[in-house]
């Protein structure tokens, strides 16, 4: 099993070396020559850069860009939660599909058009045509990673100036969109337009006309900001285990004397947000019933799970190694895919139809979290159990020990939304079902995952696992359970959350990969949005049959 390095990990790339004919409506290309000329940037160059660089195990390097990789997704994942990191992730990986599959015989953007196709033809050979498919790869990355994070910008302009010699500069103004850098301009600028008008209220427009708030919640025609809902006191609670109890914010730290308490992050997204994979009408057939929960025996589940966590290392390792779907699901897609020797055009096809299912999965976890609005464990553990001594899980480096409820926490910080249903499970639910599907198997072939150094953990460094550990999956359904199983062990969710997010998300991905299909072979209705549409539109709930 080989993995590769975080360095040169992230949504996949690429593009195919087609072998048909284009559609004569073509443009022909420019910017990349075969022995030099006035762009500067040659075929030789691009190979050079190829073949002179090695993954590990000495495999030669697949796409230029991967060395933009690393700071793209650090800066996702640092920078933004959840549902956030989703959004931009699917602007990334669409704006990447849109420009590779200008070099596809039939392949469609996601708008389901072709008016960008480079001529295949007019390329003086297949050398050349790599070369201006990857440079365009890179420009692509580059550009559309500073659209969706821009504190990556200093990085990728030192990359592509600096390591790789493709100078940002060639996007300023309007280049011709025959070049490379053209043509990824044109496709980025195009999504980052969309984006604006995609309900999500990126920029604050929707709440202020000045000192905007980014992603704050509004109202609109049908949909009405979310407000805390208020709890009858803990003593009552206790009484009668089966009452309702809505989310409460939790309080946080950053262990320097800061404290702040949770808003519900993006609660509008599930209602507002702009579906890509499916419609409006697909979207609203989606759904779990209310959970039911007895909290008493919620709140013993809980600290039994995590007492039982607390002596397991490989427990803490998938609790933290899934914790970022960035840095785990998307990786080791990432490493099979270049395992596989996949074509840059399948690459990025995948990456495509993967982020987009994960992101209209991620819209509807968000969705079921606001209407039910379910408390989390530690709230429930706190109020219950404040001052009984439970033994479980002490907190990092404590192990198990016997302890007043009130001092419970779980193995890492549990994120600021309702507990029900459980987002991890719901996306690592359509990421799994996606690749199913696509592949035709649940088998990932060789074997996926990752390693987990002794002393590598954070929440508890130089100590966990006390020897190294290989996370190791055969299979993508494998992955799914774990993934969601790693939030019940570090105390995150209570016992029916998991099972809901899978049942919620089943099927999201074979709505999406359908349509995907379609745009692979050319047909215009598996358009994942229509780019002449930029309106709210507000979704629901069926309640009648279920799917």
């Amino acid at each position: 099993m080989r993995i590769i390095g975080l360095a040169i990990a992230i949504v996949v790339v690429g593009c195919p070396l087609a072998s048909s004919t284009f559609d004569e409506a073509c443009t022909s290309p420019t910017g990349i020559d075969e022995e030099g000329g006035s762009s500067g940037i040659t075929t030789e160059q691009i190979n050079e850069i190829l073949d002179g660089t090695t993954l590990e195990g000495g495999n030669p390097l697949p796409f230029i860009w991967l060395p933009l990789a690393d700071p793209l997704i650090q800066s996702l994942v640092t920078t933004y939660e959840t549902p956030i990191q989703f959004r931009q992730a699917v602007y990334h990986g669409m704006s990447c599909y849109n420009t590779v599959a200008m070099y596809h015989p039939t392949a469609l953007d996601i708008w389901g058009r072709d008016d960008k196709r480079i001529c295949a033809n007019a390329f003086a050979s297949e050398a050349q045509k790599n070369a201006h498919e990857q440079a365009a790869n890179a420009y692509a990355f580059a550009y559309s990673a500073i659209s969706v994070s821009p504190t990556v910008t200093k990085s990728m302009t030192h990359i592509m100036d600096n390591v790789l010699g493709l100078p940002m500069s060639r996007l300023q103004g309007d280049p011709p969109m025959s070049t490379p850098w053209g043509l990824a301009k044109v496709m980025v600028d195009q999504m980052s337009e969309y984006a604006k008008s995609d309900g999500w209220n990126a920029d604050g427009t929707l709440t202020h006309d000045f000192n905007k708030m980014p992603f704050s919640d509004f109202d609109y025609e049908g949909y009405t900001s979310y407000k805390t809902q208020s709890n009858k006191n803990g003593k009552l609670r206790k009484i009668n285990c089966n009452k309702e109890w809505y989310w409460e914010p939790l309080l946080e730290s950053n262990d320097a004397g800061y404290f702040t308490r949770q808003e519900h992050v993006t609660p509008f997204a599930g209602f507002t947000g702009r579906l890509y994979g499916m419609t409006s009408s697909e979207y609203e057939g989606f759904y779990v019933s209310k959970p039911e929960y007895n909290f008493c025996d919620e709140a013993d589940f809980v600290l039994t799970e995590t007492k039982d966590m607390s002596m397991d290392d490989k427990k803490k390792a998938e609790i933290e190694f899934f914790d970022s779907k960035f840095t785990s699901i998307l990786l080791m897609q990432i490493d099979w895919a270049v395992g596989n020797q996949f074509s840059t055009f399948d690459f990025w096809f995948y990456d495509m139809a993967l982020v987009t299912a994960m992101y209209d999965a991620t819209m509807l976890v968000w969705r079921e979290k606001v209407v039910f609005d379910v408390v989390r464990p530690t709230t429930v553990v706190h109020t219950l159990k404040r001052e009984e001594e439970v033994e479980t899980y002490a907190g990092a480096f404590a192990g198990s020990q016997t302890i007043k409820g009130l001092d419970w926490q779980p193995y890492i910080r549990t994120m600021p939304h309702a507990e029900y249903p459980s987002g991890s499970s719901c996306i690592c639910t359509a990421f799994a079902e996606t690749l199913q599907l696509l592949t035709g198997k649940d088998g990932t072939g060789p074997p996926v995952g990752t390693t987990f150094e002794a002393g590598s953990s954070k929440t508890e460094p130089g100590v966990t696992p006390a020897k190294g550990i290989e996370l190791v999956y055969t299979k993508w359904s494998e992955i799914q359970d774990s993934c969601g199983m790693s939030r019940l062990h570090g105390g995150m969710h209570f016992s029916k959350s998991v099972p809901a997010g899978q049942e919620l998300c089943t099927g999201v991905a074979s709505v999406v990969v359908n349509r995907a299909e379609m745009l692979r072979t050319g047909n215009s209705e598996g358009a994942l949005a229509d780019l002449n549409d930029t309106s709210i539109v507000v979704k629901k709930r069926k309640t009648g049959k279920k799917k």
